[in-house]
């Protein structure tokens, strides 16, 4: 655990110095792997997991959350496993590759740049100007290596700060899926024109798809409906500034949606001040929860929820409603870094917390069920909005990704087993249930692991927290984190393009 207080920026030290974090560049389509262990005969798909992978050479400080796109997948059938990876041409990528160069600021830069970057910037506006840089607005301009979405049989790379991109579909002679990261930033028609969430959610039923999406320019917090077809519709939410720096990750219940409104801030201004960063944590600004309705409307109030503490939320395992009350459960940080030092050993301790909202009274309680650095939580996501018994929390305890996974019976309030992954670091336990699973954990929980000089596919017993096999990859694939798994029947359904 991390000393209380607050942490310094470390100077003449790369944060994302691990060898994890270095880029790989080649590109591979359909390579056989080698499967060591017993594959369950029932994971019969393909498995997508999307992170940052520089193309060039950063100008000044690394971060995770800069750098090209790059998309990893292995696909399963038949038994048989193959490995692609490819970068994602959006039309920021697309211009940097053809530049031979990538000139733009960052993350780095914005959280840690200080007056440097404000001066960047300023050149930056001045080259686009002069038609030395292109001229894109905001939303257009994401490398989306964040997360993968599927809907309406079609799959999209997603930025929380972007519009979604689709990406073109191809398979090769014998039916494997062949992406070659090309696509287009989808408009639906020109319909969506804000920022879409990069932890959207979906209505299992409806297959509607919702998305918090943030404007920090503006602090305009913005919910995009979208149903299959293509029919869309977009409210606003709320108007802060300064605006809540990211709002990454929130509930779908049957009727409303609840998000989480953090300690932590972003302030352009910032940049000019001691920290020299867009990003400030107001520990006298305490957490709230906000709920607005699912058919949310402009206009429409948001009812705010309270907490007694400041903190600041990347990630829900899951949230409902129940007996009276909006019952959330979710790792919190205390307080947070300027740098946002988000998966290394300068990032804070969270805690595993359990927040009860009462609807009658609109009181907050909360209760810290593991003080541990847990994070980035996997439940069967079938059930995301309704009461869940399990939830797998990633240790981050020796604060590089994660070291292993945590299964965590929330119904008992009792840990339920571990699983160690053995010196190599993942970033999320993806669940995939069994087809006829007669249990919440009957399935199994997938990642790809890593430690910068070799990566695998680990697939385990959701159930018993056992490894059942492990698919070495032939790249030693850099950290990442949001993953998604497609079964047979929706991976043979995605429409080629």
């Amino acid at each position: 655990m991390n000393a209380p207080g607050k942490i310094a920026a470390p100077q003449g030290t790369d944060p994302y110095g691990h060898p994890g974090f270095d880029p790989v560049h080649e590109e591979l389509c359909g390579v056989p792997l080698t499967i060591e262990g017993n594959l369950p005969a029932e994971l019969d798909g393909v498995f997508l997991r999307n992170g940052t992978n520089a193309r060039f050479a950063p100008r000044r400080r690394r971060h995770m959350f800069d750098g090209e796109a790059m998309l990893h997948m292995i696909e399963l059938r038949g038994g048989e496993a193959r490995y692609s990876n490819t970068y994602v041409r959006t039309p920021r990528t697309a211009w940097i590759e053809q530049a031979g160069r990538n000139p733009f600021m960052g993350i780095a830069d914005l959280t840690s740049g200080g007056k440097g970057a404000l001066a960047g910037l300023m050149l930056e506006r001045l080259k686009t100007r002069l038609g030395l840089l292109p001229r894109m607005n905001p939303i257009e301009a994401g490398s989306n290596g964040t997360a993968v979405l599927h809907h309406d049989d079609q799959l999209y790379c997603l930025q929380e700060t972007a519009l979604p991109f689709r990406l073109d579909v191809k398979r090769d002679a014998q039916g494997w899926l062949a992406l070659d990261g090309r696509g287009i930033n989808e408009t639906f028609g020109g319909a969506l024109d804000c920022p879409f969430s990069a932890h959207p959610k979906t209505d299992g039923a409806s297959g509607t798809v919702y998305s918090i999406g943030q404007d920090f320019t503006s602090g305009t917090t913005h919910l995009t409906r979208l149903g299959c077809g293509g029919t869309i519709a977009t409210s606003t939410v709320m108007k802060d500034k300064p605006a809540a720096f990211f709002i990454h990750d929130y509930i779908l219940t049957d009727t409303h949606i609840i998000f989480p409104d953090s300690s932590l801030r972003f302030n352009p201004a910032g940049l000019a001040g001691p920290d020299g960063s867009v990003a400030s944590f107001d520990a006298a600004r305490p957490l709230r929860f906000g709920m607005i309705t699912r058919d949310h409307r402009d206009g429409d109030p948001v009812r705010w929820f309270d907490t007694a503490l400041p903190g600041h939320i990347w990630h829900i395992a899951n949230g409902w409603e129940a007996d009276g009350a909006v019952h959330v459960y979710a790792p919190v940080f205390r307080d947070y870094p300027p740098f946002m030092p988000i998966h290394t050993p300068a990032e804070p301790h969270s805690q595993f917390v359990h927040w009860r909202l009462d609807l009658a009274s609109g009181a907050v309680t909360e209760r810290v069920l593991l003080d541990h650095h847990y994070e980035r939580p996997g439940i069967d996501w079938r059930h995301h909005g309704q009461p869940t018994r399990f939830t797998w929390l990633l240790d981050e305890s020796d604060g590089v990704m994660g070291k292993g996974v945590l299964k965590y019976d929330i119904f008992a309030e009792e840990e339920a087993g571990y699983l160690d992954y053995a010196g190599l670091l993942g970033g999320e336990p993806v669940f995939v249930p069994r087809a006829d699973a007669s249990s919440e954990d009957d399935g199994w929980l997938i990642d790809l692991l890593a430690d910068g000089t070799r990566a695998v596919l680990i697939v385990a017993d959701a159930a018993t927290m056992t490894e059942q096999c492990r698919i070495p990859l032939p790249l030693p694939v850099p950290f990442g984190v949001h993953a998604l798994w497609l079964d047979r029947a929706a991976t043979d359904a995605l429409i080629a393009t």
